[in-house]
């Protein structure tokens, strides 16, 4: 009810269309329940299709594989991070419905479910359910992009591909070979982690192999779909393009930035606020002994652009006539990045949920985007004075952090529990 509370307050201090920001709430109970009574339905359902399975043992360890699939929705639905059954679902599901109608052979039985996790993807669990993060749409820039995320994820499911490598696992895991290997590492008394993680690399760059080999197939299949629809094919190089560059933070905030924010909010700043250590005594990882590149689950786009590119020469086509997105896509759009920030707030990551806020409103200054840095700022007062600042806020780390948020951590770290008082008060006044 809290968090009901909160919007309510907004809606009525602030004047902001409703046509232009939409902020969808946290599931109400009866909400979860009816949820998680659809999931456990979806659940008996999939797990006896995998009653064919001849080998027992293996048929129990793949269930048990896709039982914890099922426990990690459950508990994502008490955590309250999926949206479910609001305005965002629906137009999801109707884009989802427009792909299928084109489509007949991929499975009707998908389902489509928002994530409110700080990350820009989608994913299919192999069971018929598309996650999309809503942080996701923020990354977009057309409806094309986004319907074919969603060609791509449902290419996934008609081909199998979460099942077929869950059932390779299981087959690796008790194959004789596997064994083998095993029973003589545990003999030897000397080099087991090195012994260990030679079979490690192996196994992983051998699972590897197969799972980028899937995401060029599900990229392949998924263009046969989207060619279906009357969208523009350059948009398919667009939103590989933009998965390709999506680490790379688009805006970043300076010492100037933060002066002029805090001059906006009647206060000043401190130049001891932003003294950070040099990033010189930080030390890279020179010595990795695992091929990163051999580790990731999706292949280098520029890879994927290349095998698309050269069985379909027709995306690589700039000067397209292209239809513009529909206003619902560009309401859901603008919403993005307001609801990542509500989303960070409720999920109590205060530090994320300040640091957007901040950037967001360096750019374009609103009533709403300060009522959130307010409210940020208090909770951190709160964590300050209880002496868990580090719960919601990262260290400095130069390899895993942009310089941008790494002044952001020391700027949050060098404020006294004084300071943080007097901006809570501003902000309150």
């Amino acid at each position: 009810m809290k968090s009901i509370y909160i919007i309510i307050l907004f809606l009525i201090s602030i004047n902001i269309s409703a046509q232009e920001i939409i902020l969808l709430d946290t599931l109400h109970l009866q909400d979860k329940k009816k949820l998680k009574d659809k999931y456990n339905k979806r659940k008996s359902l999939f797990l006896s299709q995998l009653n064919h399975i001849q080998d027992k043992k293996e048929a129990k360890e793949i269930k048990a594989i896709f039982e914890e699939n099922y426990k990690d929705i459950n508990n994502k639905i008490d955590r309250n991070e999926l949206i479910f059954d609001s305005p965002l679902n629906n137009y999801l599901n109707d884009l989802g419905a427009s792909i299928q109608k084109e489509t007949p052979e991929i499975p009707k039985d998908i389902s489509i479910l928002i994530s409110r996790e700080y990350s820009i993807n989608a994913f299919n669990r192999g069971e018929g359910t598309i996650i999309v993060n809503n942080y996701l749409l923020n990354a977009l820039d057309h409806e094309d992009q986004l319907v074919y995320i969603l060609c791509h994820e449902m290419a996934h499911q008609t081909l199998n591909h979460v099942l077929e490598s869950v059932t390779k696992y299981v087959q690796s895991n008790n194959s004789l070979e596997l064994k083998i290997q095993t029973k003589q590492l545990k003999k030897q008394k000397y080099n087991q982690k090195t012994k260990a993680e030679n079979l490690l690399m192996e196994i992983a760059y051998k699972n590897s192999a197969i799972n980028r080999e899937k995401e060029i197939q599900a990229d392949s299949l998924g263009y046969v779909f989207y060619s279906r629809l009357n969208r523009a094919p350059y948009q398919v190089i667009k939103t590989l393009e933009m998965l390709r560059d999506s680490d790379k933070e688009g805006d970043s905030l300076t010492i100037k930035d933060y002066e002029k924010l805090f001059t906006s909010f009647k206060l000043q700043t401190k130049e001891q606020w932003f003294k950070i250590d040099s990033f010189d005594q930080y030390n890279y990882q020179k010595n990795t002994k695992f091929n990163t590149d051999s580790l990731r689950t999706h292949p280098n786009c520029d890879i994927r652009i290349e095998k698309l590119t050269n069985h379909s020469p027709e995306i690589k086509k700039t000067i397209q006539q292209l239809n513009p997105s529909s206003e619902t896509f560009l309401k859901w759009q603008k919403s993005a990045v307001y609801q990542n920030i509500q989303n960070e707030y409720f999920a109590k990551n205060y530090g994320n949920s300040l640091y957007e806020a901040l950037k967001l409103y360096n750019k374009k200054p609103d009533v709403l985007l300060k009522k959130w840095i307010g409210l940020n700022f208090t909770k951190l007062y709160e964590a300050k004075k209880a002496y868990e600042l580090n719960k919601y806020i990262s260290q400095v780390n130069i390899v895993k952090y942009t310089h941008s948020y790494n002044l952001f951590s020391t700027f949050i770290f060098n404020l006294t529990l004084s300071d943080l008082e007097t901006i809570c008060k501003s902000f309150n006044s």
